[in-house]
């Protein structure tokens, strides 16, 4: 072996350390010289480690990285190692028990693919046969001057999240996300794609207190060196003095104070508004058709600069955009996020409109009702928490207003006087003018709950009165905040108040009666200032985004079940899910406008094992547009990684693959949320046949340490999620989404076929995630 190469490896375990050293030791001795450098040849007194380490892998053309246990270090070499165009081999050792994070929670590093070993003499073969020297990923991206920042959430909201996403809002920095509350893995082409066409990438390390730090942080890692490999401006935030090692401790900017994440956030959004004014020259411009085309970004929020080009206007948008109905009602990745901001954008053309386009956190909301809602008894948490939504919607009807006409007042007389009445009235209490919405709905809900627990520290009553939900509750002249807002309305034509991610983070099918309580106060408060405003003649509109499971148990505690109209974003039919593929296709990719089939075949192969391959993906996405949209992204990445012209079978086979383990994990979690000692179960599916009677779902789950009396829920779940389907004695399958999502319709099918013997069939989604045995067609 000839080939001068880097190896990053982690100081613990002990044993991988000593295996590894020993290999390159014994490599040496047979070539009289290190053509494998480490770490250990780099260390030098008085310098930052980091530098001289980043120099060697930047000389090298291939550098090998152990994962057997995931560090910040080693993981951040491997992002930069990409993003310069290395060669990456990942090896890991295979007798070493996983550890926290494990791979399939990250995701990444199974994507990449990595070679196993038990021993050195095992690890010196991997080391010699190394000759591939192209780059492990391949990336085109031009900048996006749109959204030029990309921002990583966390899966737990906390005061720090809350403010840094605030504070980039505030500095008008239009970001694109990953959140894991929607993607819990992250994959190598998402975060290249993303970090390539950035100017700054914006990163927040977790301290070790925080529940998915371990996961959170290592993602992170990557992220920042894909940042430095790509040198883009980039700011890595740290809450506290860990978690990140004295080696890169040059590289994150210390938080100690919310304070400090504005300073830091200032600097950063300057930075990036100058290179947003330099001339950019791509070094690189993509060459070939599939290089230029891109099906967009899964979630919504992330291309809504270009989801209007594209957009598929479905009867449930049309009716949500003509006022139709007030709830839209759809499962994760059905496209709820996707029709809140086309209505969003469409309605507030109009100048003379006031939007609303209000999306709070979950978390706060849990917050709330742990601190004070259980200690109410029924009717006063109804009353409690409907008045506060009242509250809370007129505080930013009245911020909005204002916000609007900022400039507009000062040149038009007849608002001039109302303006400055309404302005005088809300600012009254500086408090709630801080921050963006989800800042002041935090602040809203721990002014109540502060208010409350010193109000009632020794015994919490189990009602309010009127009189002490005001005292608690308002800061403002409420009745003459009210008059002044409707007064100010009649200079408009429309009011819209639209209401996304209200359940976001909340558990699926583990909703407690105060979470369905504040969905039905917020539905109640609406309807009380659609009301008000409409006795001025000022038309008002909500729209209210709520998940499948959350609207149903909403409608079965609700005695008039007919009076909120809504639309359900069922997706059942494939061919509208290949016209959203064709948009994509048609806007990207400048294919001129034609036949889906025709598009598809200028990009796809047309069969894979038999199948048509558009069939075959959709098969695989669970009938949710999010889904398809990955795997066909998934697909892209890998043929553009292998240099091919066209996507081919084999990559469809890997991104299938790829997307599998992604979905193992995703609905891993959904399954946690409800049964919590039930987190893993899918994976006692392993290696296990795609058909399985009844007895043989219940010995599995046995196997897995379900108690009999919880089977039951966990295969209603499966059926809910999709991951099962029933077999009909003709042999067909239905699954959930074949029966509009309606679970009694399925349960009754099974106790109709109960009779002949009732089988299910696991979703072909999860066949390799779960590397179980596939049945023939």
């Amino acid at each position: 072996m000839t080939t001068r190469a880097f190896y990053a490896y982690p100081v613990e375990p002990a044993h991988v350390a000593a295996t590894i050293e020993n290999a390159l030791s014994r490599i040496s001795e047979r070539f009289g010289a290190p053509p494998i450098e480490s770490w250990k040849e780099t260390e030098i007194a008085g310098r930052f480690i980091a530098d001289q380490i980043l120099a060697k892998i930047g000389a090298a053309p291939l550098l090998f990285a152990d994962i057997t246990q995931l560090n910040f270090n080693v993981v951040y070499e491997v992002g930069f190692a990409l993003a310069k165009g290395k060669r990456v081999v990942l090896t890991r050792h295979r007798a070493t028990a996983a550890t926290v994070p494990a791979l399939q929670d990250v995701g990444i590093f199974d994507t990449l693919g990595y070679e196993e070993y038990e021993n050195a003499e095992q690890l010196i073969a991997i080391l010699m046969t190394a000759r591939e020297l192209t780059p492990s990923i391949h990336s085109t991206h031009a900048l996006n001057r749109v959204t030029p920042v990309y921002l990583m959430q966390a899966r737990f909201r906390t005061d720090p999240i809350t403010r840094i996403v605030s504070r980039v809002k505030k500095a008008r920095l239009f970001f694109r996300s990953f959140d894991p509350t929607e993607t819990p893995r992250l994959s190598v082409s998402e975060a290249v794609e993303n970090v390539a066409q950035s100017y700054g990438v914006l990163l927040h390390l977790l301290p070790e207190r925080i529940s998915d730090a371990a996961v959170h942080n290592i993602q992170a890692a990557f992220l920042a060196g894909l940042a430095e490999g790509y040198e883009k401006i980039h700011l890595l935030l740290q809450d506290g003095d860990e978690p990140v090692p004295l080696d890169y401790r040059e590289l994150v900017h210390v938080i100690k104070h919310p304070t400090h994440i504005d300073e830091a956030i200032a600097g950063f959004a300057t930075s990036v508004t100058a290179a947003l004014q330099e001339e950019v020259k791509y070094d690189i411009a993509p060459n070939t058709l599939l290089e230029k085309l891109t099906f967009g970004a899964s979630a919504a929020e992330n291309e809504y600069r270009d989801l209007a080009q594209y957009y598929l206007e479905t009867d449930q948008f049309k009716r949500a955009l003509h006022g139709d109905v007030r709830l839209v009602v759809g499962r994760k990745g059905s496209g709820k996020t996707a029709i809140f901001m086309q209505v969003r954008d469409k309605v507030r053309r109009e100048r003379t409109n006031v939007v609303l386009d209000l999306r709070p956190d979950g978390f706060q909301l849990i917050k709330f009702k742990e601190a004070v809602l259980k200690f109410l008894g029924p009717g006063a948490l109804e009353h409690t928490i409907t008045a506060f939504w009242e509250y809370l919607l007129l505080l930013e009807i009245c911020h909005k207003l204002l916000d609007d006409d900022r400039i507009a007042h000062t040149r038009d007389r007849s608002l001039y006087e109302p303006y400055r009445k309404l302005a005088d009235t809300y600012e009254e209490d500086r408090y709630v003018r801080e921050g963006d919405f989800s800042e002041r709905l935090g602040g809203l809900l721990q002014s109540f709950t502060d208010a409350y627990r010193l109000k009632f520290k020794s015994e919490p009553p189990d009602t309010l009165t009127q009189e002490q939900i005001t005292e608690l509750l308002y800061r403002h002249d409420v009745v003459g905040l009210t008059e002044n807002v409707v007064e100010y309305l009649r200079f408009k034509r429309e009011l819209w108040l639209l209401f996304d991610n209200i359940d976001k983070g909340w558990p699926t099918h583990g909703l407690t009666p105060q979470d369905l309580a504040i969905v039905r106060a917020l539905l109640e408060a609406t309807r009380k200032v659609e009301r008000q405003v409409r006795r001025r003649n000022v038309n008002c509109h909500t729209l209210v985004f709520l998940r499948n499971d959350v609207f149903e148990l909403l409608m079965n505690e609700t005695p008039d079940r007919g009076k909120e109209g809504r639309v359900a974003l069922d997706w059942s039919d494939p061919d509208l899910l290949r016209e959203l593929l064709r948009r994509r296709l048609i806007y990207s990719g400048g294919l001129p406008d034609g036949d889906f089939y025709e598009l598809w075949r200028h990009v796809f192969v047309s069969h894979i094992d038999g199948e048509e391959s558009s069939q075959y993906l959709i098969d695989r996405c669970l009938m949710r547009p999010r889904a398809l949209i990955d795997i066909a992204n998934h697909c892209r990445a890998f043929a553009i990684n292998l240099r091919h012209k066209n996507i081919e079978a084999d990559d469809i086979q890997k991104a299938v693959q790829a997307y599998s383990s992604d979905l193992v994990v995703d609905i891993g979690y959904e399954i946690r949320d409800v049964l919590p000692t039930a987190e893993h179960v899918l994976y006692a599916f392993i290696n296990e046949p795609q058909v399985l009677s009844t007895g043989e779902v219940v010995r599995i789950l046995g196997t897995a340490g379900i108690e009999p009396a919880e089977v039951p829920n966990i295969i209603e779940t499966m059926l809910w999620y999709g991951l099962l389907g029933v077999n009909r004695p003709d042999g067909s399958v239905v699954h959930i989404y074949d029966v509009n999502y309606d679970m009694p319709i399925l349960r009754g099918m099974i106790r109709k076929f109960d009779a002949q013997g009732i089988s299910y069939r696991v979703n072909p989604a999860f066949i390799s995630g779960l590397q179980m045995r596939q049945a023939e067609s």
